[in-house]
């Protein structure tokens, strides 16, 4: 998608040809666009598999905690020990 665009930040297009301009522009911001979209559902699919990594380790964290707290007896809780 880059290498669509030419020195000085313009897309290189034949002189003086406005079809072969508006040709070239559109060709590049399409390929700029689906080179974001893809870049978007990548960094989407990352979050999303961070995100279950982290809702996992936390469902086994609160299962640990009722766990351990059925199996000490009241009265060690309130004494802190």
């Amino acid at each position: 998608a880059l290498r669509a665009m030419a020195k000085g930040g313009k897309f290189a297009a034949k002189q003086n040809e406005e079809k072969s301009a508006h040709a070239v522009n559109g060709a590049a911001a399409s390929a700029v666009g689906k080179t974001l979209s893809t870049l978007i559902i990548a960094i989407r699919n990352t979050v999303d598999s961070g995100l279950k990594t982290i809702s996992d380790a936390l469902a086994t964290v609160t299962q640990e905690d009722k766990s351990l707290d059925s199996t000490i007896p009241a009265d060690s809780t309130a004494s802190g020990q």
